[in-house]
């Protein structure tokens, strides 16, 4: 069976914690990366420090937000060969709309997460 590796970005070093523990729950067999911020993603992607099945990305980050995250992950030219789930808690029907726009989001999350928000998603 293939691994299933997911990539938490967050700057909430809380919900890290919270989200890392909700997929520890539900899936024992899956490995987890954290990243700071959607700058530390992005390094850790184009270094392959990280190759994920699944990327769970919060928008309202500092310095770089979710969607300047996506922006910078398609001007990049890295192949995005992993399933993107935006997670927020934001209630900003704008966020939600601009979500299901862009072409490599699929599905947009509310927190907090949990194992049946996890049941509807691929990892």
């Amino acid at each position: 069976m293939m691994s299933k590796v997911v990539l938490l970005i967050d700057d909430n070093p809380i919900d890290l914690m919270i989200n890392e523990k909700t997929l520890e729950r539900y899936d024992s067999e899956v490995e987890i990366y954290k990243a700071n911020g959607g700058e530390h993603a992005l390094e850790m992607l184009r270094s392959g420090a990280c190759k994920p099945n699944c990327v769970l990305l919060d928008i309202k980050m500092p310095v770089m937000n979710g969607f300047d995250f996506l922006d910078a992950l398609i001007a990049s030219g890295m192949e995005i060969n992993f399933n993107i789930h935006m997670l927020s808690s934001s209630i900003d029907p704008s966020d939600l709309q601009q979500a299901e726009q862009s072409p490599i989001v699929n599905s947009y999350i509310e927190k907090p997460l949990s194992s049946a928000k996890l049941e509807r998603i691929e990892l």
